[in-house]
């Protein structure tokens, strides 16, 4: 399946690697490491039910996939999914791996913070870190 050219980098995302029917970026806000977004590309969808049923199983493949690579990368304990469109009109994953060290560990990542403080204040790393993060999951993509 071809899959549409996605911005590669931006303010906020870094591109990892196009997989079979969606983009895995790195988030730029790090606050939980290796945040990522898996963003389905062949066109403007805004929900799961919109998909055609290969659509939809391959949109999950991609999301295993994704997983799987930043497990191994990473090694989070634990991994938190997330397909909102709040905001944002397209279909994407946030797939955030947590730890048990992170300020939210047992908790949602969006709760309490002071209002605007999630969307408006990013946790950014040094570009070196990012490369090397994108380096690692790009290798277990093989």
């Amino acid at each position: 399946m071809d899959v549409l050219a996605h911005p590669r980098t931006n303010e906020d995302v870094i591109f990892i690697a196009d997989l079979h029917i969606s983009t895995l970026f790195l988030f730029r806000d790090q606050r939980f490491r290796g945040y990522c977004i898996l963003s389905f590309a062949p066109w403007g969808a805004t929900s799961l039910e919109s998909l055609t049923d290969e659509e939809y199983m391959t949109f999950l493949s991609d999301l295993r996939i994704a997983s799987r690579a930043l497990r191994a990368a990473l090694t989070p304990d634990h991994m938190n999914y997330e397909l909102l469109g709040n905001s944002n009109p397209h279909l994407h994953w946030h797939i955030v791996p947590r730890y048990k060290t992170d300020p939210r560990w047992g908790r949602p990542i969006w709760e309490d913070y002071p209002h605007g403080e999630f969307t408006h204040r990013r946790h950014v790393v040094p570009d070196a870190e990012y490369r090397q993060m994108v380096s690692q999951i790009r290798q277990q993509l093989g």
